[in-house]
């Protein structure tokens, strides 16, 4: 919109100029006024010093005066008057005001003063404060210096008329030629000199000073009519300015404004050509924009006019949600409503049918409802009439506004009856029910835009709140719905309640019985509630429980809700565990009177914790004592033992083969035998001693007051009554048993260390022929000790770099050349020093760690093969030892797969060594794991072939490539014939199976010269090269290319 907004910067501009002008031109003129007052200041100090001066000059000349009047009267008025002159003059006296003025030459005989006493001040100090220059003070100073001077010499006259009494005339005399000779006018010259040389410096002072105080003057006074004349210029600018701004005269805009404060809106304001962007030209846009407005609200008005018509409607509808008793009623009343009150020309509700998917009109009124008669609508979009405002409303659930009926191009096909009944305008909008659709109101008036936000808002709020009515409506019909369906509830709950499997029961505050269902009946044995209600039910609790039922009772009678358990004693003598759950019941009054309780008989739960209890401490399937009552037992016989100094003897019982009982005959034959083992081992035993079954086929005895002399005997007892045969269903069993022996204190002092030592030396009975007995020995304590430290140690061994891997070449035996190598892993420990493979591997089998070790030797081997690869080196295949534990693992083939996999070597440079009894423990398992291996491409060999008990059936199935002959026949195969038979058997038999072969340990020509001979494929062994580290292998590697 044009304004005068860009006139107001220019016009602002102009006027702070003029008014910064006006400021200057004002200070100038105060500080030309503040010139000119400046001589007037220069005058004032000019007569300010005359005056001090004078009033030393003054003052010297009435000393001369009182001094000479005094030597010739002798009259001692005047020597008082000479010192109080010299008091005033020094400040030791107050001077009197207008001091400087004439006042000892009107001082008379009678001392009366002309002007009263002011302030103290030495003459001296006045002139250092009237801004004298420094050469000025000086000699005002110098003529106060010398009036001291004759001071001195009038007070010497003085004292001459006073040093003889009567006074001689000569002395007289004396005084006053003192006071009138040469000398005395030289010293008043002395004095008046200075005084009058200052007076002539003070007056050059105060002309040069008046000199330029006159030309600043004359400086400013130009400065100032200049800027008067700047002044009156920028005014006229302004007044130029002003006018532009304004766009005419200030009573022009005046009489324009008061036309527009008047109401008048109508008449057109011109603007001249050339004040587009004036205030004017802004008051006429005023003008434009207020006539605007006014229409509006006229427009507002009848807006508002009609929103009153609605209010009413709204309010006529409201009264017809209350009063209305059917949905058919309402929905007529508000037809009517709407079209009586609230302006509308027609109105009417459609509801869907649902088999037919059309909406038919249920209630209607006003002009033109002929029209709906048969009248039905498709809530399809896809069909013609099915996008008008009633099906779209119903459709997508939201109010349709039609603005325009006669130009909108949803209701082309309901025009000829808008032009017939004068329809400008329709609305439709949803009824819901459970906020789902389920009727449209739509409604018709002759004025086009009719449904401006408020009225929408209006027509919205009516809607819901005829929502809110047919909730009502459906809510009454479901309260309805649910006092029959509560009437049918309650008879279907008294019929649970005696069909309930469980009691429920009504307990009164004193406890007796009101309520009892038929459950509840039979637990107590009654046949009738008559029957029990001649009873309390504390009366059926058994004694031990009656007192905790009692304090339950009060409990929930005071609010809460309680679950408590007792054994009852029915009227015929059965006894029950009960569980009841009870929460107190109020009357209407809201007190608590009376106790619901809902029991269940526990008998058989309270039964099977009994077992659980029993089982805590006792084998389920022996009854022997477990661990824990083992535990306990042993911590009492101990602390017995400390006291008593008794002995303690521990025995650990295995029995020999008893998995091949399970495994042959079945887990049923062999839990029998335990049973029956069980029997008997107790027998034999004293009532104070103590089997226990920990699982399995084992046994623990705790054997008080037994030392090393008895448990031999004992031992030998339970072995022999474990040897007896047993009769198992149709099976003649003969078993035998290895037991350790572990002494307290020598072998332990607890139950665990004694454990430990006694499972030590049963494993040493096992290795010496089983069915015997081992005591623990020093010896088995230092194994296991040393076990223990390895395996510790094994822990921190790959952490710490312990561990390191040395490669031994194999090669052919054909050509000489190097086409594999072996991964031996060696450990050094700063403390141990260097541990044997042959003896932290089985540590290692036996604590787990094998695992982790194994896929750290795996990772790395298969890392060097690849590295050597890019280094430069030929292929080699790696071959990498693998213990019974890694290969048993079900995950070897994946890791195996995920190594390669993530250190990029090709699973044919990869051979894992499996040695010939792992592969015989379990030949079916050893074929699957191999089976998959080979898949994968992974080479397996068959490690010190010969030592185990090899079956060629099995061996032909292993996937296998090579066998590795055993260093044990190498050695000697240049002087022992046998060890010659084998290894050409071996030879022989592999080549018969397609496996190649090859042997360790080679270290001799003769060896060498032997397997070249037989047809050896390989060899290694220190004959060609010790194990190396990697560095090392590859130098030698590279030697021999």
């Amino acid at each position: 919109m044009t304004t005068f907004k860009n006139n107001l910067p220019r016009f602002s501009r102009h006027l702070w100029l003029t008014l910064g002008t006006f400021v200057v031109f004002a200070a100038t003129f105060a500080i030309y006024v503040w010139a000119e007052k400046a001589v007037d200041r220069i005058n004032e100090l000019r007569q300010y010093s005359l005056m001090l001066t004078d009033e030393l000059r003054q003052s010297s000349d009435d000393l001369t005066r009182m001094v000479r009047t005094y030597v010739v009267t002798g009259d001692p008025i005047y020597k008082q008057h000479y010192q109080e002159i010299l008091d005033i003059q020094d400040g030791r006296k107050p001077r009197p005001v207008s001091y400087q003025n004439i006042y000892w030459d009107i001082v008379l005989g009678d001392d009366l003063r002309p002007q009263s006493p002011g302030l103290a001040v030495p003459l001296l100090e006045l002139m250092r404060g009237a801004g004298f220059t420094k050469e000025e003070f000086a000699k005002l100073a110098e003529a106060k210096t010398n009036s001291d001077t004759l001071t001195r010499t009038e007070f010497a006259a003085m004292e001459l008329i006073e040093s003889t009494s009567p006074l001689i005339e000569t002395n007289r005399a004396e005084a006053i030629s003192i006071l009138h000779d040469a000398a005395y006018h030289q010293a008043k010259a002395n004095v008046m000199r200075p005084i009058s040389q200052f007076q002539i410096m003070a007056d050059q002072r105060t002309f040069e000073a008046v000199h330029t105080a006159e030309v600043r003057a004359t400086l400013i006074r130009v400065a100032f009519i200049l800027l008067g004349l700047l002044l009156a210029f920028l005014l006229w600018k302004s007044q130029r300015n002003l006018y532009a701004t304004l766009g005419g005269s200030v009573n022009e805009l005046h009489t324009r404004i008061a036309h527009l404060g008047s109401g008048n809106f109508s008449s057109v304001i011109s603007v001249a050509k050339g004040m587009e962007n004036s205030v004017l030209d802004w008051l006429s846009e005023t003008q434009m924009n207020l006539a605007r407005i006014d229409a509006q609200r006229k427009e507002a008005e009848a807006t508002k006019q009609r929103l009153t018509k609605l209010y009413a409607a709204l309010s006529k509808c409201n009264q017809a949600i209350v009063r209305c008793t059917s949905e058919a009623e309402l929905f007529e009343q508000v037809c009517r409503a709407v079209v009586n009150f609230g302006g509308m020309d027609m109105a009417w509700i459609g509801a869907l049918e649902e088999h037919s998917k059309q909406i038919k009109p249920i209630a209607s009124f006003g002009s033109g409802v002929e029209y709906l008669k048969g009248l039905q609508i498709p809530v399809a979009a896809n069909e013609p009439y099915g996008r008008g405002p009633t099906s779209s409303a119903f459709r997508e659930n939201l109010p349709f506004w039609c603005q325009n009926f006669q130009d909108d191009l949803v209701t082309t096909l309901w025009h000829k009856h808008g032009a017939r009944f004068g329809w400008a305008s329709s609305a439709a909008l949803p009824l819901h029910r459970n906020g789902k659709v389920t009727e449209v109101l739509t409604l018709y008036t002759d004025v086009d835009n009719a449904f401006d936000e408020n009225v929408r808002n209006l027509l919205v709020g009516m809607a819901m709140d005829i929502d809110y009515a047919l909730k009502s409506f459906e809510h009454e019909a479901q309260r309805k719905r649910a006092e029959e369906a509560l009437r049918k509830s309650e008879q279907r709950l008294r019929t649970i309640i005696e069909t309930e499997p469980e009691c429920i029961m009504v307990i009164g505050d004193g406890g007796g019985i009101m309520e009892m269902n038929t459950t509840g009946l039979a637990m107590l044995e009654a046949d009738s509630l008559e029957e029990v209600q001649q009873h309390n039910l504390v009366d059926f609790i058994l004694p031990e429980y009656q007192d905790s039922f009692i304090a339950t009772h009060k409990r929930v009678m005071s609010g809460e809700s309680c679950i408590f358990e007792f054994e009852i004693k029915g009227i015929k003598g059965a006894q029950h565990w009960l569980e009841t759950h009870a929460a107190p019941l109020s009357d209407a009054a809201g007190k608590i009177t009376m106790l619901l309780g809902i029991t269940r008989d526990i008998t058989a739960r309270k039964e099977a914790e009994k077992r659980i209890q029993y089982l805590a401490h006792f084998d389920a399937l022996t009854g022997l004592p477990n661990r824990v009552q083992l535990n306990n037992h042993a911590k009492y016989v101990i602390s017995l033992a400390q006291r008593s100094r008794e002995p303690v003897t521990l025995m650990f019982l295995d029995l020999d083969h008893f998995k091949d009982i399970n495994d042959t005959l079945g887990h049923s034959v062999g839990d029998a035998l335990l049973v029956e083992l069980a029997k008997r081992l107790r027998l034999v035993l004293r009532e104070e001693d103590m089997v226990s079954r920990l699982g399995g086929d084992e046994f623990i005895f705790l054997l008080y007051g037994v030392d090393a002399h008895e448990a031999p005997h004992v031992a030998q007892k339970l072995l022999d009554v474990i040897a007896e045969p047993c009769q198992i269903e149709q099976y003649d069993l003969n078993v035998t048993g290895s037991i350790g022996i572990a002494l307290y204190p020598g072998d332990g002092v607890d139950l665990e260390t004694l454990s430990k030592s006694a499972d030590s030396a049963m494993y040493r009975a096992k290795h010496e022929g089983r069915h015997g007995y081992s005591f623990f020995t020093a010896e088995m304590q230092i194994r296991s000790a040393r076990h223990l430290t390895l395996v510790n140690a094994l822990r921190q061994a790959i952490e710490r770099d312990q561990m390191q891997i040395y490669y031994q070449p194999q090669v052919s035996v054909r050509d000489g050349r190097i086409v594999g190598a072996e991964a031996l892993l060696h450990w050094s420990h700063p403390v141990l020093g260097s541990v044997s493979p042959t003896e932290f591997i089985p540590s290692a089998e036996e604590s787990g760690l094998i695992l982790p070790i194994g896929e750290w030797v795996l990772r790395h081997a298969v890392r060097q093969a690849k590295s050597w690869m890019q280094n430069g080196l030929a292929p080699l295949v790696m071959a990498v030892n693998l213990s019974v534990v890694q290969f048993r693992h079900p995950d070897l083939p994946n890791l195996i797969t995920r190594i390669l996999d993530e250190e990029g070597l090709l699973p044919e440079y990869l051979e894992l060594e499996l040695t010939e009894g792992v592969a015989m423990h379990d030949p079916q398992k050893a074929i699957a794991v191999m089976n998959k291996l080979h898949e994968r491409g992974v080479r397996m060999s068959i490690d010190d072939f010969g030592t185990g008990f090899s079956s060629l059936s099995h061996l032909k199935k292993f996937k296998v490539y090579k066998l590795k002959i055993d260093q044990s026949f190498v050695r000697d195969i240049s002087t022992d014939p046998e060890d010659r038979a084998i290894v050409g058997a071996v030879i022989n038999m592999a080549k018969s199976l397609g496996l190649q072969t090859i042997a360790e340990g080679v270290e001799t020509v003769g060896q060498l010269t032997f397997l070249r001979e037989q047809g050896c494929d390989e060899l290694q062994g220190y004959y060609y090269c010790k194990p190396l580290l990697a560095d090392q292998f590859e130098e030698f590697a590279r030697s021999k290319v």
